[in-house]
């Protein structure tokens, strides 16, 4: 079986990214390329020697495509995936899913009516260091588990100038780094902690003097007295993450260095290297093999929601200066 899809945006920086890993699956093949922005979308088109279709409603009207991958400004995400799901096409969207909680509300309770498998690159969950860390709190390594640190960081607001100046306009995006890199320590914090937090408490800096935040923490409470503070920037000298996971018997960290994921136990233990646990498919991959199967993840569209829900409320509390409670969700994803 082979599905045929639609490149929707070439807005965000992985969607080359996202044409090249359908290209590596066997059981994909994107034949055509739309971007309101017809420039853009022709160049890209253009330099991956696909087919550029500048009317969404033609696209979504084929009957001979299958699904879509979602790489348009955020802002337009629930237009458009709310488009592709009406017409049945199955979508795979980069991360975050919606600004508003509501919204992302409403684009899953519509794919799930209309039969559409919805789903969100947390490509983070993947990695081998995560797999490796959630293994060992799984075996209670550190025990009772009472604080995490996460930190994404990049160069892009200062230095190299790689990232697109529109990824600095906030009607697009909703915002800077706490939307954009934030949503990864967000669902990083939540697999750690194996449920959502209770409120958030963030702050954010312009040290960059845009209109967008370039610098910003999150401090998450979760059930038990746990804390995770969420930390990115946009104004680091070069990309790197680390994370701390701190417990009532042991401490896990991946370093900013190398990436190797360290556990030690105890007063008086030793730092000791842990065996890696292998990598899971690439979140494309999951999506290709939901569409196929009919397997999906029950819990996938809740992480993404709640991501969503988090950074919505990160935002009031910066604006603010008080910590928001997260308010129960009126409805979860089946």
């Amino acid at each position: 079986m082979m599905l045929r899809l639609a490149q929707l945006g070439t807005w965000h920086l992985h969607a080359a990214h996202h044409v090249e890993a359908a290209r590596r699956n066997r059981h994909t093949e994107v034949v055509l390329v739309w971007d309101e922005r017809r420039a853009a979308g022709r160049a890209f088109a253009a330099e991956h020697a696909l087919d550029f279709e500048h009317d969404l409603d033609v696209i979504l009207a084929r009957t001979d495509i299958d699904g879509v991958i979602i790489d348009t400004a955020t802002s337009d995400h629930p237009d458009v995936i709310a488009a592709a799901a009406r017409a049945g096409k199955h979508v795979f969207t980069e991360k975050v899913l919606t600004i508003r909680t509501d919204d992302a509300v409403s684009l899953i309770n519509l794919a799930a009516n209309n039969g559409v498998v919805l789903a969100v690159s947390l490509q983070r969950l993947i990695e081998a260091p995560i797999r490796t860390v959630k293994r060992l709190l799984d075996e209670g390594a550190v025990g009772k588990i009472t604080a995490s640190r996460i930190r994404y960081e990049h160069h892009g607001a200062v230095g190299v100038p790689w990232i697109p100046e529109h990824f600095f306009d906030k009607k697009q995006t909703g915002g800077g780094a706490l939307i954009d890199l934030g949503a990864h320590p967000i669902y990083l914090a939540m697999l750690i902690h194996g449920c959502a937090p209770d409120a958030v408490t963030a702050r954010m800096s312009y040290v960059t003097d845009r209109e967008i935040e370039d610098n910003a923490v999150a401090v998450m409470d979760f059930p038990g007295g746990a804390f995770s503070v969420a930390e990115v920037s946009m104004v680091a000298s070069f990309f790197a993450y680390s994370l701390e996971v701190t417990g009532t018997a042991g401490t896990i960290a991946i370093g900013p260095s190398d990436g190797r994921v360290l556990l030690r136990q105890g007063a008086a233990g030793e730092w000791v290297e842990q065996e890696p646990s292998p990598a899971l498919a690439d979140p494309f991959d999951q999506w290709v093999n939901a569409v196929m199967t009919g397997a999906v993840d029950p819990g996938h569209l809740t992480t993404a929601l709640r991501v969503t829900q988090i950074i919505e409320a990160a935002y009031k509390s910066a604006e603010s200066g008080r910590t928001v409670a997260l308010e129960a969700l009126s409805a979860t994803p089946a």
